[in-house]
């Protein structure tokens, strides 16, 4: 009974050292874990540093065809028949076009009776 006793404590001793000496899988895993993560945010930034480019390119567009858009408009003696006449299709009326050319509405009635 000694002998079993003394053979069981050594098996345990032996398996407790073992334990200490074997690989943990789980922070095996964790180390695997964490070396996605670091390669993702890497990504990420890699991917926002893109982004950022590409909205200041887009915002450097856009200020150009404002900067075009926002030219001095024609003067009332630049305007052209045509000028009229592109008003008048985008909707305005007489009245809104004699406004912003000043001339009368007279002469742009006559101008859109000669296109009619």
């Amino acid at each position: 009974m000694t002998w079993l006793i003394i053979i069981m404590f050594s098996v345990s001793s032996l398996l407790f050292v073992l334990s200490f000496a074997k690989k943990d899988p789980a922070k095996e895993m964790e180390k695997q874990v964490e070396n996605f993560s670091i390669s993702l945010m890497q990504e990420m930034y890699q991917v926002k540093k893109k982004v950022k480019a590409l909205e200041e390119e887009l915002v450097i567009e856009n200020t150009n065809e404002v900067a075009a858009a926002t030219e001095p408009a024609l003067t009332p003696s630049e305007l052209t028949r045509d000028d009229v006449l592109a008003l008048y299709e985008e909707g305005f009326d007489i009245k809104e076009i004699s406004s912003q050319t000043n001339r009368s509405e007279a002469d742009i009635d006559e101008l859109l009776a000669q296109n009619r």
